[in-house]
This record gives C-alpha cells, sequence and structure tokens, in this order.
C-alpha cells in the first residue's frame, strides 16, 4: 500500500439533516406538517395547479392547502404524485432503488474509519464500511424496486450480498445473520430515462462508454497513427462517443444520479432525481425557477435565499471551529448535571440547540428509568421537532433503534410512560405506541428473517 484517501461525504445522520432543514424553514417563515400525505390536487377555472388536497394520516381527516405555486419534491413517489394530476402532461418517470445497511458491534467487526472497497463479486459496485457509536455499519446494495414504497424492507438476498461481501475481504470476521443488531432499507428516487437535465450540476454519466463507440475510437486512433486516418477524424470519433448509460438496458448501479426540474402544462413545478450529496444544489436551482416564475406570473419579488452559505437549525456556529464549539455545548450541557459522555451527545445531535434542549431542565427532571439526557431531549423533540409517536423519537430524531438496540431494550418502557405523560395518552393509545415500537424494533433487527 503506497497511499490511501480520505473520503466522508457519507458519514452524517441524514434523519437529523432532514429535520434541521425542517426546522430552518420554519425559523424562516415556513409551515410545517407532518404525518400528512397529499391526496389529490387544485385547480383554478384556468386550469392552473393552485393547491392540493391532504389527508391528516392521524385523524383521517381530509382538507385542502391553497397556494400560488406548488413543488413536486416526493422523490421516490414523484411519478405516483404526478399520477394525481390529470392536467400536468408527461412527466418524470422514476425507477426507484433499495439500498440496504447492516449493523453489528464494533467487536464483530472493528475499522479505524470509514473503509471503501469493491464488491469483490465482479458486479462494479462498492461497498462501504462505517464505525458509529461503538456499532459497525456496512453496505449498500443497489437493486430495482417494485414493492411499497412506504414500507422497503431488508430481505434474504440483501443480507446475503452483504454478508458475502464482508467475509470476503474480512474473512476473520465471519459475520452471520444472527450478528446483525441493526438495519434499515431505503430507496432511491433515479431517472428512469436516464436523460436528467442535471441542471445542478450533477452528471448522468456513468464514465462507460459502449462497446461499439470504444472500439471504433480504438480502430480510428490506431489508423492515426499509422498516417491512414486525420486528426479531424479521430476527434469525431471522441465527439461522437456514446456512453453506456446510453444502451438499452441499465444495471440499477448505471442509472443517473443526475437530477430533473421540469414545469408541466398546469404549472406544478416537479424537482426529481438527484442524491444527498447534491441538495442544496436542487434546492438552488428550483428556487431560482421559482423565484423567476412568481415574478413573471403574479409580479412577486421574492427573497433570495444563499443556499451556499445557509446555516441550518443546529448549526449556527463557526464552521471552522467545530471542535471547540463542540466543548462549549458539551460544558453547558455537564453544568446541568449530565456525565460527559452524554452531555457530548447531546452537543452532537443538536449543535447550536444544545442550550434550547438544556433550558427545559429548569422545569423537567430526569424521568424514572431515563437519564437526564434521555428526557431533556424527548421534550425538546415534542415540543419544536413535531416528534408525534415514539418511532418518531427512537428511530427519526435518535439513532437509539439503530445504533443502541441493548440500551434501548432497557429503557423502552420507560420511553413509553414518559411519552404517554408528555402526550396525555390513555391505556389504549399508550399500549398501541408500544406495540409500534416493538414492531419496529423487530424488523430493524430482521427477527422476521431469523
Amino acid at each position: 500500500l503506497l497511499g490511501a484517501g480520505v473520503y466522508l461525504d457519507y458519514v452524517n445522520n441524514d434523519a437529523r439533516l432532514v429535520i434541521e432543514n425542517i426546522k430552518e424553514a420554519d425559523e424562516l417563515g415556513g409551515l410545517m406538517a407532518s404525518h400528512v400525505k397529499v391526496v389529490g390536487v387544485l385547480h383554478d377555472d384556468n386550469g392552473r395547479i393552485n393547491g392540493v388536497k391532504a389527508k391528516d394520516l392521524l385523524t383521517d381527516e381530509e382538507f385542502e392547502i391553497k397556494a400560488k405555486m406548488v413543488i413536486n419534491t416526493t422523490g421516490p413517489w414523484v411519478t405516483k404524485t404526478l399520477g394525481l394530476d390529470d392536467k400536468n402532461g408527461e412527466g418524470e418517470v422514476i425507477r426507484p432503488t433499495k439500498g440496504v445497511h447492516l449493523v453489528v458491534d464494533s467487536s464483530r467487526l472493528r475499522v479505524p474509519q470509514p473503509t471503501y472497497f469493491d464488491s469483490g463479486i465482479g458486479d462494479g459496485r462498492m461497498i462501504f464500511v462505517v464505525p458509529r457509536e461503538n456499532k459497525t455499519y456496512f453496505g449498500t446494495t443497489d437493486t430495482d424496486y417494485t414493492g411499497d414504497y412506504k414500507h422497503p424492507r431488508v430481505e434474504q438476498a440483501d443480507v446475503d450480498y452483504l454478508l458475502k461481501a464482508i467475509n470476503n475481504r474480512y474473512p476473520e470476521a465471519d459475520i452471520t445473520i444472527n450478528d446483525i443488531e441493526a438495519s434499515w432499507a431505503g430507496l432511491r428516487p433515479l431517472l428512469s430515462g436516464n436523460g436528467s437535465s442535471d441542471y445542478n450540476g450533477g452528471g448522468s454519466n456513468t464514465g462507460k462508454v459502449s462497446d461499439e463507440s470504444f472500439e471504433n475510437l480504438i480502430k480510428t486512433a490506431v489508423a492515426y497513427s499509422k498516417d491512414e486516418a486525420s486528426r479531424g477524424e479521430v476527434e469525431k470519433s471522441i465527439s461522437s462517443l456514446k456512453t453506456a448509460s446510453a444502451e438499452k438496458t441499465l444495471s440499477p448501479s448505471q442509472v443517473s444520479r443526475g437530477s430533473s426540474l421540469k414545469v408541466g402544462d398546469d404549472g406544478l413545478i416537479t424537482l426529481s432525481g438527484g442524491k444527498i450529496t447534491d441538495y442544496r444544489k436542487m434546492a438552488a436551482g428550483a428556487m431560482e425557477l421559482i423565484r423567476k416564475l412568481f415574478k413573471e406570473l403574479f409580479n412577486k419579488d421574492v427573497r433570495e435565499v444563499d443556499s451556499k452559505k445557509l446555516q441550518v437549525s443546529g448549526g449556527h456556529f463557526d464552521p471552522t471551529n467545530v471542535d471547540e464549539t463542540m466543548k462549549f455545548y458539551q460544558k453547558i450541557a455537564m453544568d446541568k448535571g449530565m456525565p460527559a459522555a452524554d452531555a457530548a451527545d447531546l452537543a452532537n445531535r443538536f449543535g447550536s440547540n444544545t442550550s434550547r434542549v438544556i433550558s427545559y431542565a429548569d422545569d423537567v427532571e430526569a424521568a424514572p428509568g431515563l437519564t437526564l439526557a434521555d428526557t431533556l431531549s424527548l421534550h425538546y423533540s415534542v415540543n419544536e421537532e413535531m416528534t408525534l409517536n415514539l418511532v418518531d423519537f427512537l428511530l427519526r430524531r435518535t439513532n437509539y433503534v439503530l445504533f443502541h438496540k441493548d440500551e434501548l431494550m432497557m429503557k423502552k418502557d420507560a420511553f413509553v410512560d414518559e411519552m404517554a405523560r408528555i402526550m396525555e395518552w390513555n391505556e389504549e393509545e399508550k399500549v398501541a405506541a408500544a406495540k409500534q415500537l416493538d414492531e419496529t424494533i423487530a424488523e430493524s433487527s430482521l427477527a422476521y428473517l431469523k
């Protein structure tokens, strides 16, 4: 080994990134709703879209939301959402692929830092192995998906694929399905046509050239070296190269990660495709279009937001001084009586909102069976992060289900009791919440496969 690179962009808490973006949008004047589903669209007398029909999934109440402009940013559901709008015209077709990650204890597979290697089984795919919170997780798969978008699951074939790759590269680890403590599956909203506009700077070119184009280029280059072809002919061969992504049948890993921004016949804007590392570029491009349309259609100036500099909720501090800032927030939590490890975890999760979380200690004590950090986090999350059930909190706002299962099993009942107290649940609601949490934990730990 002569050298190596360090690659950082996959080390992030995507669920926290989503919620912090939502909280910042709320701070900037947006109106947020959680557990609400679009079930239809509204049009004015001229056939222009002017809102949506929505359904509250907690009460089943249906209501209308009116708007001057509507943007469809529903990821894997983009095509399904367009299907609700019979006046949109031709829309984007999504080809979702499923990605799976598996979590084991670090004692079973220890890596010093995120590691990246080819699968070793000749499919041209790469595997990540990432240390996190005394666990190690690895993935990902990339397979076409046609099941329930709301509920993608890890299947036996996913586990077999990842264990084969891991045990090939770490033969002494001998990881089995019984070592897997938690898992998750997600969907990539890939563009089916592979002809994305990539207006946001993303590239749909896989870098692979079709066999026919490659052979033609080599043939021309050899002829040029023998003075049997001109430089112009070589340049023509290069400029007419067809990428493998233009071929009719693409493997899931070859499908474009680029994005598309389109305006339908009725004015519905659809932003689709892309990936997490592009999300700010995608948003910036969409906002530029929205500002332009507001001016043209309604003579209304919309304030510009610089997506490159916008700090999301929890991120309002000097990005060049992160370590010292985290120590400062950790000290604030320790001053309230928290152990150093709990205080550091709190600071890392909530960033510049740590002081807001800690402020709950003025009125709230540690709940029976929970730490002060657990209790304050839960109260803050219910009041300020739209946490409406325990799965919201233990899977989507914290990492308990994925990276702290042993601890969660000991605290589970205490979490149910405290959430019930905050939300004023009756016994029936409490039992239903506990059942939903148990089902989530069982599924994450792959009980149905084990």
